[in-house]
């Protein structure tokens, strides 16, 4: 399958692709009220937002347009706290020719380098 698919043949094993963002009081009040959280105020960034991170990642970085999930694991270790800086990074660990699957490790950090999530993704490529 993978002849037909150029840019899948272009991906590498410990590809990486990051991306770094700072979610304000704003922002997450924003979410909240989007999501019908309207007597919540977390002091912490939800983890639905950090999830977003690698989502964005995955969807338009590496391996990018063309990429449906299939499935997502995430263990939270820290919160993340509102205002500092976040860094989301995707690791491709495997990749299936075959069916055009990818693998990717998926971490977040704290700007202090603290553990905020890892986990694991499995994508299909299909452009």
């Amino acid at each position: 399958m993978s002849e037909t698919l150029p840019r899948f043949n272009a991906l590498r094993l410990e590809d990486q692709a990051t991306v770094e963002r700072r979610f304000s009081a704003e922002d997450v009040r924003a979410w909240c009220d989007m999501a019908g959280l309207e007597d919540e105020t977390p002091d912490q960034v939800p983890e639905p937002l950090i999830a977003g991170l690698f989502s964005y990642l995955l969807g338009e970085e590496l391996p990018g347009h063309g990429t449906n999930y299939l499935k997502q694991h995430m263990r939270f270790e820290e919160d993340a706290r509102i205002g500092e800086t976040l860094t989301a990074t995707v690791t491709i660990t495997h990749l299936r020719g075959d069916k055009a699957l990818v693998n990717l490790d998926t971490l977040c950090t704290g700007e202090d380098g603290r553990m905020i999530c890892a986990g694991d993704a499995l994508v299909l490529f299909q452009c």
